[in-house]
């Protein structure tokens, strides 16, 4: 039944998600799934995958629930067949809780207090039928007691008693919901917070369709009421009269002045407010939902950024004050030496590298973009014209990882801002391997992190490394314990293992993997085809071909008299029929790819170079650019200095899209054209259109 459910959900075949699903269950990742079991699944991507077990993940927790409930229900003695129907056949987690409201136990209300003192029969009378004043009046003199004293407390109490069983009724619960969900959003400044929110002042006066609202809107609204700046409500559609004549219509089937009282309190003071709220959470989910999809997408572009390669670079921090802070790194990254250059004060201190660049060991010099960074850029290319390229890096987190636990467990003996400079290099060499060791809402690609429950944050973002990490590869003899933590069926505790193992001898095969602590039959059997070995004893092992599949390829050389490194290395041999009957479609694609690196080759890129600084723009200049951040009202795009300028959503194309990443990637290059400039307050807004 579930798997019929998912099926017709996400219009993928029940075969498909039975794959899924078993394989989930079986303990299998989703990388794992999406690369090595495309016959299973019908070769879906990591994305339906996803959708796949998180549908069933939900589903599986809605029935666990009705278990619970029934179960209470029973032990409480409120079980009844009708009962039991309505919870079996309840389709989503509010409507469950709605019907099970009523029989919470431990529930105190207005309610219990007027049935406890024995109001329960008198309230059923007026519910049948409509009774005049008269009646009600008399009626109410046989009820008077300690806890309700008059007629007037009387008929409060009834009124409690029947607004509680209007307010409990599901039904109606869902009508008011609805209309909530089709109203309005909205939002008032509070008394006496304009002057210090004035940071919110667009929202001080504000209202919008709750199905239109723009989330990055929506997040923005939530932060200044979670500030204490604003107040945030959500109204139906409809005048609330008419909903309230709706309620009324639906409960009674007739209309009397008591009945229109018990509707009116049962609205006003337990269902307006309650799912009121309710919807105000659902659009924050949704908001946060969205927020968390631009934040994947947008790392899963800087994590898959063309690597430098295996060449020697000199990293520069820019700074003033302290100097900039200059390193040297090999071909592999590693750490060999460090100079610190008072660009600001004297051009020629960028002589103090000359060696360095004259070695014919590095490739390029890289800077970080922050302050400082476009004018020691200038320095260093008028030093080394046509000698070196000098190429600018995106620094943001460079610092926080400079001062973390794992920048000093690697570089104990170096100072914090030497660090840094590493980093900026190491990442302009392998944005993927670098990057990883840092926390991800510190590389200011998101939109509204610091909003977001911090275990939803990094378990969606933790998903995003895992799946670019996996895409890539591995080199199991070169990679840190930090992007290995990242493959599929390993851990950090798993990967210091495989570390520790390392330092001793270098894998020679990935069987060897297997005699590592940890790394079970299972968790080998989800990693093994993400890591490779570049020199080691199986040729195989270069690739990205699973280890499960050596056997059936090495039948295939077998049988048409050829070697598995031939095979890697002539793609006209896997087009010979017997290796086809061999070796399956996945299999054969894999070995088309040869364990290349799947991302883009880099190329030089150069920032205009009439620019240096903000003085230096003007309207309608056209500009190379770096798409730097994007978020839901438009991107943020790196120009070269200091101040990023603002693409908005309607200046990205001449025609209508509903989303900036529809567009755009994180690193992409573009042209853009600058249609406003205000320096005052350092922004800068561009333009795509025509350009």
């Amino acid at each position: 039944m579930n798997i019929d459910k998912i099926s017709k959900q996400l219009d993928i075949s029940n075969s498909k998600v039975s794959a899924v699903v078993e394989l989930a269950q079986e303990g299998c990742t989703v990388p794992f799934i999406a690369r090595y079991r495309k016959e299973k699944t019908g070769g879906l991507d990591e994305v339906q995958i996803k959708d796949i077990i998180d549908i069933h993940e939900k589903i599986t927790a809605l029935e666990k629930r009705k278990e619970a409930i029934l179960k209470s229900l029973v032990e409480t003695g409120n079980y009844t067949p009708e009962l039991e129907k309505k919870v079996v056949e309840a389709s989503e987690m509010k409507l469950l809780e709605d019907i099970y409201a009523p029989f919470k136990p431990g529930r105190k209300t207005r309610a219990d207090k007027a049935v406890k003192a024995g109001l329960e029969p008198f309230a059923q009378l007026a519910m049948k039928r409509v009774l005049t004043e008269n009646e009600l009046s008399n009626l109410a003199q046989k009820y008077i007691c300690d806890d309700f004293p008059d007629v007037e407390s009387i008929i409060g109490g009834i009124i409690d008693i029947i607004a509680q069983k209007i307010a409990d009724t599901p039904e109606i619960r869902s009508i008011v919901r609805d209309h909530l969900r089709s109203g309005f959003l909205i939002s008032k400044v509070k008394r006496g917070k304009k002057e210090a929110g004035d940071l919110y002042r667009d929202y001080f006066e504000y209202d919008e369709r709750v199905e239109r609202a723009a989330h990055h809107r929506v997040m923005a609204i939530l932060r200044g009421e979670k500030e204490g700046f604003l107040n945030v409500s959500v109204e139906p559609y409809i005048d609330p009269q008419r909903l309230l004549g709706k309620i009324e219509r639906f409960f009674f089937r007739q209309e009397s002045e008591l009945y229109s009282d018990c509707v009116k309190e049962a609205y006003d003071r337990l269902l307006f407010k309650t799912i009121g709220k309710e919807v105000i959470t659902e659009i924050k989910e949704k908001a946060i939902e969205a927020s968390l999809e631009i934040f994947h997408r947008n790392l899963e572009n800087i994590l898959s950024l063309p690597p430098f390669g295996e060449k020697g670079v000199i990293a520069v921090d820019p700074g003033i004050r302290t100097g900039c802070k200059t390193v040297l790194l090999d071909k592999n990254g590693a750490y060999k030496g460090s100079k610190v250059l008072y660009l600001h004060s004297d051009e020629k201190e960028a002589q103090k590298i000359k060696s360095w660049v004259d070695s014919g060991n590095v490739e390029a010099i890289v800077c970080g973009d922050g302050t400082f960074g476009r004018e020691s850029i200038s320095i260093l290319e008028n030093a080394f014209a046509g000698k070196i390229p000098v190429l600018a890096v995106d620094e943001d987190g460079a610092s926080i990882y400079s001062a973390s636990d794992a920048a000093r467990e690697e570089f104990p003996e170096l100072d914090i801002t030497i660090r840094g400079a590493i980093s900026i290099g190491r990442r302009f060499q392998d944005p993927l391997a670098e990057l990883v060791k840092i926390d991800p809402e510190s590389l200011g690609v998101g939109q509204y992190q610091h909003d977001i429950p911090e275990k939803m944050l990094k378990e969606r973002l933790g998903t995003t490394v895992e799946w670019v990490v996996n895409r890539v590869g591995v080199n199991l003899n070169t990679a840190s314990y930090h992007l290995l933590s990242y493959v599929s069926g390993l851990d950090m505790g798993k990967a210091k293992e495989i570390i520790k193992v390392r330092d001793k001898n270098r894998f020679g095969a990935l069987k060897n993997l297997k005699k590592v602590k940890g790394v079970g039959p299972k968790a080998f059997e989800q990693c093994a085809g993400f890591l490779r070995i570049l020199d080691g004893s199986e040729p195989l092992d270069s690739t990205m071909v699973h280890p499960e599949s050596y056997s059936d390829i090495k039948k295939a050389v077998k049988t048409i008299g050829s070697s598995v490194a031939e095979l890697i290395s002539d793609p006209s041999l896997l087009e010979k029929k017997e290796v086809k009957e061999l070796i399956s479609k996945s299999v054969l694609e894999e070995l088309k790819k040869k364990g290349l690196d799947p991302r883009e080759k880099f190329q030089i890129f150069r920032f205009s170079e009439s620019v240096k600084n903000m003085d230096d723009l003007k309207e309608e200049m056209v500009l190379n650019g770096i798409v730097d951040n994007i978020t839901g009202f438009g991107a943020f795009v790196d120009i070269g200095i200091k101040e990023k300028g603002l693409v908005h959503i309607s200046q990205i194309a001449n025609e209508f899209i509903q989303n900036p990443a529809d567009v755009l990637n994180v690193g992409q290059k573009v042209k853009v054209k600058v249609i406003g400039i205000d320096r005052s307050r350092k922004r800068i807004s561009l333009s795509m259109k025509d350009v």
